[in-house]
């Protein structure tokens, strides 16, 4: 552990009048205001009120409203891909979920409602833009320079914290005359609410989970005809369908609540084990993301799934169907989506794309397809680089050398860049059981660090490099048991079929909520603030016992009464030897 005194004339051995564990104020910055950076504002505010006297917490947001994802991506028929009552705040599940799974407009009305009940919005600064950071190894500090109405100012805190994501920032596809094209051009995460996409020849680029969700909605629109280009293919698939989590039979892929259910949902206990139904269910179900029988297992009930939605076109089942592992693309239900290509008005294409001109875009095999619209469902930037400067320790920027493959320590903190903690960092938990309450045991970790900063006059922190080295090595050995690895170009592994995953935590839910369970302290360099390692004991006293009420024997402990009857009886182990 590395110790500097940054005023020579000081003795940090002098004696501490302040009680032991006395804190000190920290200041924390949050980027971002979505599911993540308001969980955060609930823990300092709510779910350890005494971090109200350690914390002094500012939340920075660049857009005008809180909700991150569910902000940004508003286009038509999107609708999250995870059970609804599994993908909401943990400290207020929402009973009133009008269907299995919400819609974006839904949870966003939801997330607003949430903030406001619980005042999350109290240290928020809204259009406020982070625009680059660099730590300040004298102050123990990172200067965090923000944006807000075109005018830049410098502010400082101790802890950072990234709540920003990585379904944010659309990635617009590198098509050769894309800029040139003369119709309307529209991005899933800037979808243009002003334009009548009705009675419009439309190209959909992509066949991620936004396009998958937009396609069928562009094709029930009137008059329309509608072309999606493909580069491969992706699981469309119900894993669990919704009767196994209602309970009831229903055909419906994303059936509605009733109002009866939604009356049990209210009782709060009824409601915690329907959530912890979906959870196991889900957890048990991690066993399809290794690679063996169990995958091929669901390789082949996903694909006469499939198939059936088909119709059993030979064609459309070829372009369609992937030939590679199940869940090494992220699996989406996808509803309507299949069937919309047995529709007269929707096509399918998967010759790569070579060019858009002014009024079509053109494929390899040599087709042109004209077109008045071209929606790019292709995604965000999911690098996890810094879209601005991020200077740690010895002037290394972040968006630098994460410029390749980003690394970190459980996805929560990453070497050179101390007291930087990272919501939905690389390696999270991601891609198996419910992100939000990932985010949610992150959180508690999270103020783990930041009391232990706080009480014992710690400087700063950050993972040591070689434990970090070890993490990503042994996370790349397990990943190879796991589909991740597999056949398919995926954001997993940065748009590569081969390569690190670099997205996903190599393991279970359970797994990674165990690493985070504790801290540990023999992974972290530590820098106090002074020499002295224990300038934290004070004056040799604590505070709790200087208070007439405190009870001072707390520690004694009840006589355990012994599960016998009587002393411990002989036991014989042969004849000729006794033992107690």
């Amino acid at each position: 552990m590395a110790n500097r005194a940054d005023n020579l004339a000081f003795d940090p051995f002098s004696l501490n009048s302040q009680y032991a564990y006395t804190p000190r104020k920290l200041k924390v910055f949050t980027i971002g205001a979505g599911f993540s950076g308001l969980l955060i504002a609930h823990k300092f505010q709510h779910r350890f009120p005494e971090m109200q006297d350690i914390v002094d917490h500012t939340i920075f947001e660049a857009h005008s409203e809180v909700g991150g994802t569910w902000l940004v991506n508003n286009y038509p028929g999107v609708q999250c891909d995870v059970p609804a009552h599994i993908y909401a705040f943990p400290f207020d599940p929402n009973p009133e979920w009008s269907r299995f799974y919400a819609s974006g407009e839904e949870i966003l009305a939801y997330f607003k409602r949430t903030v406001k009940k619980w005042n999350l919005g109290r240290d928020l600064q809204l259009n406020t833009k982070v625009v680059g950071a660099r730590w300040q190894e004298s102050l123990g500090q990172w200067k965090v320079t923000v944006e807000h109405q075109g005018i830049q100012r410098d502010e400082y805190c101790h802890v950072l914290i990234s709540g920003q994501g990585v379904l944010v920032h659309e990635n617009w596809p590198d098509i050769p005359g894309l800029r040139s094209f003369k119709g309307h051009i529209t991005h899933s995460a800037r979808w243009d609410h002003n334009y009548d996409y009705s009675h419009k020849r439309i190209a959909v680029v992509g066949n991620g989970s936004s396009g998958i969700q937009i396609v069928p909605q562009m094709a029930k629109l009137p008059g329309t005809e509608v072309t999606n280009f493909i580069r491969s293919a992706a699981w469309v698939y119900y894993r669990a369908p919704p009767s196994k989590h209602l309970g009831r039979d229903v055909d419906d892929p994303n059936p509605a609540y009733t109002e009866n259910e939604k009356d049990q949902f209210r009782d709060p206990e009824y409601h915690q084990q329907y959530r912890k139904g979906i959870i196991s269910r889900t957890n048990k179900s991690f066993y399809i993301f290794m690679k063996g029988e169990n995958n091929k297992a669901g390789i082949k009930a996903a694909s006469e799934q499939m198939a059936e939605k088909l119709n059993h076109n030979p064609e459309l089942c070829e372009k369609l169907i992937p030939k590679w592992e199940l869940g090494c693309r992220r699996i989406t239900p996808g509803p309507g989506y299949l069937e919309c290509f047995l529709r007269s008005n929707c096509h399918l294409t998967n010759s790569s794309i070579t060019r858009i001109s002014e009024n079509a875009v053109h494929t390899a095999d040599g087709k042109s397809f004209e077109c008045d619209v071209v929606i790019c469902a292709t995604g965000f930037d999911v690098s996890h680089r810094p879209r601005y400067p991020f200077i740690g320790r010895n002037s290394i920027n972040l968006r630098e050398k994460w410029e390749d493959e980003p690394e970190s320590y459980i996805s929560v903190m990453t070497p050179d860049f101390p007291n930087y903690f990272m919501m939905m960092g690389p390696n999270c938990l991601g891609g198996h059981g419910s992100l939000v309450e990932s985010l949610n045991w992150t959180g508690d970790y999270f103020v783990k660090w930041i009391k232990k900063m706080a009480t014992e006059d710690i400087k700063y922190v950050m993972p040591k490099r070689e434990v970090v080295d070890a993490f990503m090595k042994y996370g790349d050995e397990i990943h190879k048991t796991l589909v991740w690895t597999g056949g398919c170009k995926s954001w997993y592994k940065r748009n590569r079929v081969d390569g690190r995953v670099t997205a996903l935590f190599g393991g279970s839910a359970h797994l990674f909520n165990r690493l985070l369970g504790d801290i540990r302290g023999e992974d972290f360099s530590i820098t106090y603030n002074s020499a002295n390692p224990f300038r934290f004991m004070g004056n040799g006293f604590t505070q709790y016992e200087m208070d007439e009420r405190s009870d001072l024997s707390w520690y004694v402990e009840v006589a355990e009464e012994h599960q016998g009857r009587g002393p411990p009886k002989e036991v014989i182990i042969n004849k000729n030897e006794a033992v107690l």
